[in-house]
């Protein structure tokens, strides 16, 4: 089969007009029979040959009426003249080849049930006509983290996800025998018919393979990726090994797409087909991929934070801002200081990410800057805020101007949101303290501190209130024993599961 989607759109058509017909015998309409003569070896033969011919064209307006028929005429295009030509008919359009088909279809049969394999043998006969002179071209990459509940997704006309089992046969990685490798579960396939003396779309299956990737890891977390090695074919031929874009593995589970995964999964891909993004949207979804790309989550944080400040405010944008704007359009009124607080939170938590971890001498300087937040859960959230804003733009659901429509939204809150007086992982939340003698005297007062927003796990330190001198940070730390790397140890998390794992 040379083209899936013409042949389901034809057989749709095929098992409508056959209960269409079934039905209109048991009805009482008579199928008509003609007696023909045969010269047989001893002497005259005769046969009653059925006339479905007549029986299909006396209700060919009911059948031309029925849903497959548009589809399927679409499908056919302009292969119906080649059809016509190779049936020795005239004309070129898809009616008159669908009705020559259906007319082959039942040729010589006393009935007008379903015939399955008659079908397939016929379908071959429309394939012959249009690819004749033409080759199939396959190119097909192991798609890691992916496991598909039918045998097939459609991305494209000539793009798909498959089982490995649709490849007859399915090629075999180099490395998948090997102890403890990891089996692809579905194949990326650009399938399309050429010229017999074309080259291999294979810069195309490239580019193409990436924004399938592209569009996976939008639809939903998980540790989505391609193998290095994917494989290309002629026909009929034997699989050649084709080299991908490496650095395509990622971290996080397995994802399972279904039939409504399937529609959202179509829509990324076409949009990001038809156009993908520019300027900062664009930075931001190469952060976000460089992130996800990553083996170990945490060390992805940078990277969406990058993504997080292009879109929402530049390089030098706030924590605070940001994470303001993102809760208002992440989140409804009543969880957006939840969802803002995250964002603070991860933005905090870089700089222990940047130092390698955080030892037991340092856990209350962690706690105090960050919180009793874990950092894969910080990491984990951020990430799924980050991939929903960046697909409901590249869906078209949001403006690229997030700034402002964030900022729009903020300002039809009934509630004003708390802002931090000064950005994460500041040691002083509001003035610091008396002034220096030198610039104004004592008895001057300083500005009081604009409201702060605690982290959840910041209740026990007053509102505005600075932080603990930095001064009890410099005692110095006890070496790690060898046998025990640094870790982080928290009491529990938000939802009270204890967490001890290095950073």
């Amino acid at each position: 089969m040379r083209n899936r989607a013409l042949h389901d759109a034809l057989r749709e058509f095929a098992l409508e007009a056959a209960a269409l017909l079934v039905r209109a015998t048991d009805d009482g309409h008579e199928l008509g029979f003609a007696l023909e003569e045969q010269a047989g070896g001893g002497g005259t033969l005769y046969r009653y040959r059925p006339l479905t011919d007549e029986f299909i064209a006396e209700r060919w307006n009911l059948v031309r009426g029925l849903p497959g028929f548009e589809p399927a005429a679409r499908a056919l295009g302009t292969g119906a003249r080649a059809y016509l030509r190779r049936r020795g008919e005239p004309g070129a359009d898809a009616e008159p080849a669908m009705r020559a088909m259906l007319e082959r279809l039942y040729e010589d049969s006393p009935s007008f049930a379903f015939p399955e394999e008659r079908f397939e043998r016929v379908y071959a006969g429309v394939e012959r006509a249009l690819y004749a002179g033409l080759m199939r071209a396959t190119v097909a990459a192991p798609v890691l983290g992916v496991r598909l509940e039918s045998a097939r997704i459609e991305l494209a006309d000539d793009l798909m996800l498959a089982d490995p089992v649709l490849l007859t046969p399915a090629p075999s990685l180099p490395w998948s025998d090997e102890e403890g490798a990891r089996a692809a579960a579905a194949y990326v396939v650009l399938e399309r018919d050429l010229a017999a003396n074309a080259p291999l779309p294979l810069s195309e299956a490239r580019l193409r393979f990436r924004t399938a990737v592209s569009a996976l890891r939008l639809l939903e977390a998980g540790g989505v990726g391609l193998e290095p090695l994917g494989f290309a074919r002629a026909g009929d031929g034997d699989w050649q090994a084709l080299r991908l874009d490496p650095g395509l593995a990622a971290h996080g589970s397995e994802v399972v797409l279904g039939s409504d995964e399937a529609w959202e999964l179509h829509r990324l891909f076409e949009a990001l087909e038809q156009g993908r993004p520019v300027g900062r949207v664009s930075w931001a979804l190469d952060r976000f991929e460089m992130g996800v790309a990553r083996a170990n989550e945490v060390e992805a944080l940078s990277d969406h934070l990058l993504a997080l400040r292009a879109l929402f405010g530049g390089p030098g944008a706030d924590p605070a801002t940001v994470g303001l704007r993102l809760a208002a359009l992440r989140a409804d009124e009543s969880d957006r200081r939840a969802v803002q607080r995250g964002a603070e939170a991860a933005f905090a938590l870089e700089p222990f990410v940047i130092e390698g971890g955080v030892g037991a001498a340092r856990g209350q300087r962690y706690v105090e800057e960050v919180g009793r937040h874990g950092p894969h859960t910080l990491v984990r959230e951020l990430e799924d805020h980050l991939r929903g804003v960046i697909a409901d733009i590249v869906r078209g659901d949001l403006d690229a101007d997030l700034a402002g429509a964030a900022n729009d939204l903020l300002l039809t809150t009934a509630d004003p949101v708390e802002t931090p007086a000064t950005r994460a992982g500041s040691h002083v939340a509001g003035g610091s303290g008396a002034a220096d003698p030198g610039e104004g005297g004592r008895d001057e007062q300083p500005a009081p501190a604009a409201p702060v927003v605690p982290f959840p796990q910041r209740a026990s330190r007053a509102r505005g209130a600075p932080r603990r001198p930095a001064a009890r940070e410099s005692v110095p730390e006890d070496p790690p024993s060898e046998d025990v790397s640094p870790t982080l140890m928290l009491d529990a998390d938000e939802d009270g599961e204890s967490y001890f794992a290095p950073v």
